[in-house]
């Protein structure tokens, strides 16, 4: 008994039909992987140069800056960091300038001789510590060193 033409080709595209399928279901499967799959962990603190010694002020904080560049596969961002770093007698101090309260930036006010936050009025001393205002506490204080080879003000994010 011979095969009809029109089940060959009946049979063919149902194997074609199948195979397609097959492939837009491997296609789904590895989105919802790309999906599922956790972010790999954030890169490790590490010391970063923020600013030369001697590009510190003789009164109050220098504010350093520091951008760094994130890559998650084809998609790349740029975080920026902003840093206050002062020398209080012979130490140095790095704060950072992300108010506690809601995370606004805050600002060094020379007049005044200390750090306010431009949103909700609170106030921070010198060292960081709340004075006034909403901020539940001080500012962050950032892991700092001095350079021997460099003259460079290091902190570590």
């Amino acid at each position: 008994m011979s095969s009809h033409p029109s089940e060959a080709r009946r049979s063919f595209l149902t194997r074609l039909v199948l195979a397609g399928a097959g492939l837009i279901g491997a296609g789904v499967a590895g989105l919802a992987g790309a999906v599922v799959t956790p972010r790999t962990k954030e890169a490790a603190r590490r010391w970063r140069p923020a600013a030369s010694m001697f590009d510190l002020p003789p009164k109050g904080p220098f504010v350093a800056t520091l951008t760094e560049r994130h890559a998650d596969g084809w998609h790349e961002t740029r975080k920026e960091t902003v840093v206050f770093i002062d020398k209080l007698g012979e130490d140095y101090q790095a704060l950072s300038a992300t108010c506690t309260h809601l995370g606004c930036r805050v600002a060094w006010d020379a007049v005044g001789d200390h750090y306010k936050c431009p949103c909700h009025g609170g106030i921070f001393n010198r060292a960081g510590d709340v004075v006034s205002g909403p901020p539940p506490t001080g500012l962050h204080k950032i892991p700092v060193r001095l350079n021997p080879e460099t003259a460079d003000i290091e902190v570590e994010i």
